[in-house]
């Protein structure tokens, strides 16, 4: 019996779920990551048959029964990144099609459902907000922590270094923001954060995380903890900003899905957001999880053939 899967691939975790061609779920399976810009093709590859062998022995399929593998892929973005993933999922000889988006695309799909038009912010290691109306897809961020992903958890950690090292100097507002940080990771002291930091054994995931740090302290009080979370939330509006300011152009509030471990984890920056946001953009609850959207745009194609 036919049967397709749903991937949604992070930097961090991947989920994927199978299901049959009639809708009903038959299986679901967590694993690392699976952006190749992170792991590399191989690794990449290999993750994807993992998922399919796991997935055809949790639902008791055969995959030579696999219809379709829908994938959306954090560092899909450009046509260079999907001609190397499609020749990565050429070698594995599936026997099926495999579609692939971004994974701001199967967020679009699994968070506005059946809506038409609206928007999607990601923010969670990484940020981007990704918009869709009748006439197209426009985006703003998600280039990479090198150069973009304000808001995100990575930019957060980031800046709270950053500015408690300058607090530490007396440059910036009093904190005990690095400290917190020092205790947090189990580095000892100044010079094992400074290691730490360097490490190439450091990931991103690593620096994100620091975010909760931030968002603890700014609750005991801590103003430059604060002032870091009011940046994020600007920095995030923006984003979403810039989205509607080009692709929404008429008044009225437009649907605004969200995703990411640092937006869906914290309800204060939900609602400072939406404050920010309010009267431009209505943030919808908490919806189905991405994978659900890489299933639905898998039966949509599997519909058009």
């Amino acid at each position: 019996m036919g049967w397709l899967i749903g991937i949604d691939g992070g930097g961090t975790k991947t989920v994927a779920c199978a299901a049959d061609l009639s809708g009903r779920l038959l299986g679901r399976v967590e694993k690392g990551a699976a952006n190749y810009h992170v792991v590399g093709l191989p690794a990449f590859a290999a993750l994807v048959a993992g998922l399919v062998a796991d997935l055809a022995a949790a639902a008791g399929r055969d995959p030579a029964d696999l219809a379709l593998v829908s994938l959306g892929l954090a560092g899909a973005d450009r046509d260079r990144d999907r001609r190397l993933l499609e020749e990565a999922l050429a070698g594995l000889k599936l026997g099926c099609p495999c579609l692939i988006e971004s994974d701001a695309r199967i967020a679009l799909a699994a968070g506005l459902g059946d809506r038409g038009e609206g928007i999607v912010l990601i923010a969670g290691t990484g940020s981007i907000a990704y918009g869709r109306t009748r006439g197209g897809e426009v985006r703003a961020g998600g280039w990479g922590h090198l150069v973009s992903d304000e808001g995100s958890g990575y930019d957060i950690g980031r800046r709270a270094i950053a500015r408690g090292l300058k607090a530490n100097e007396g440059r910036d507002i009093p904190s005990d923001l690095l400290a917190r940080i020092v205790a947090r990771l189990g580095v000892g002291d100044l010079a094992g954060l400074i290691a730490f930091i360097y490490s190439p054994a450091t990931a991103k995931a690593d620096i994100a995380a620091l975010a909760e740090t931030v968002h603890a302290a700014a609750d005991d009080g801590d103003k430059l903890a604060a002032a870091i979370l009011d940046e994020a939330v600007g920095d995030l509006s923006g984003l979403v900003e810039s989205v509607l300011a080009r692709a929404f152009p008429s008044p009225g509030p437009v649907p605004v899905a969200l995703y990411g471990g640092l937006l869906l984890g914290s309800p204060g920056l939900r609602s400072r957001l939406a404050d920010r946001l309010a009267g431009r953009a209505e943030l919808l609850p908490p919806g189905p999880e991405p994978v659900m959207g890489a299933l639905k745009i898998g039966y949509d194609y599997l519909k058009s053939i």
